[in-house]
This record gives structure tokens, sequence and C-alpha cells, in this order.
């Protein structure tokens, strides 16, 4: 069962550095598409990843995409050296990403993200223009949607 707002906590508490992408960044900017995991880009540094693995080690992390789902049993050095790493947990699915095509990496995402409160958790969410992009890009019918309404609520907050 996806628990997004104890997903957040942990990661926040944990000191986990992470900017919300995808389906919560939409929502976070007004959008009303529904999500099933929480999407993040963050640096692959071994700190950040000691901070991952404290935060989410008593909730049973597994390899979201190997199949038979893996426990995690990388060190935090080997988790470091990874472009993307997807996750399931007992309290949901978190997918850590690296790159985010056309944005850049991580320092790219985090140089134009806002600070919200989202779920209850103040956090860095992705700028709803680069949101645009990513969602553009990936080009599937519901990015293609969900990049549409995050284009009319950005219109509506622009002054004319």
């Amino acid at each position: 069962m996806q628990q997004t707002t104890a997903l957040l906590r942990l990661l926040t508490d944990a000191g986990f550095e992470f900017v919300v992408v995808g389906g919560v960044a939409a929502t976070a900017h007004g959008s009303s598409a529904m999500t099933l995991d929480l999407d993040v880009a963050a640096p692959f540094t071994v700190e950040n990843m000691h901070r991952l693995l404290a935060a989410l080690s008593p909730h049973e992390p597994r390899h979201r995409i190997v199949p038979g789902k893996p426990p995690i049993r990388e060190t935090a050095e080997q988790l470091a050296t990874l472009k993307n790493l997807y996750i399931q947990c007992d309290i949901g699915v978190v997918d850590i990403i690296g790159e985010l095509p056309p944005i850049g990496g991580y320092a790219d995402a985090a140089a134009n993200s806002v600070e919200v409160v989202v779920l209850g958790t103040r956090c860095r969410v992705l700028s709803i223009g680069d949101l645009i992009r990513i969602k553009e890009l990936l080009g599937r019918p519901k990015d293609l949607e969900a990049a549409r309404h995050l284009r009319a609520i950005r219109d509506r907050q622009e002054p004319e």
C-alpha cells in the first residue's frame, strides 16, 4: 500500500537530499492526476545513499524492477555508482532518479525547484516548467495529458 506521506517524512527526517518529480510534483503544482508511486531526483553520493538506507532499512526495501524483487543488500558505496534506483518497501514505492532528460541531473532539477509543503512535509519540488518538459519528452498519452493540465495551471498562475 502506497504511503507517500510516510515516505516523504522518512526521507526528509533522514536528511536525504532530493527533489520531488513525477506525479507527486504535478499534484503539488495543482494537478488532480493520481499517482501510484513517489519519484524523486537525488544526488547519488555515498553520503546521500547512507541517508536513504537509514530511512528505508526498517521498511524492508527491495529492488522493484529486478526479477524476484530481492532485498537491497548493497552498501551506500555500491548504490552511489547507480544512475537510478527503483525501490519497493512495506510502505510503498519510491523511484530515485539520477538523470532527468531533458533537464539534466539532480543539480539542474534542484536549481529550478521550488520549496513547498507536500502532504504535510516541506520539501523541494521540480518547477512546473521543467515538469512539463519532462512529460512532453516522455510522450506517453498519460504524460502528454499531464503536460496539458500543467500548462493550463501554469498559464492561470502567470500574471497577464
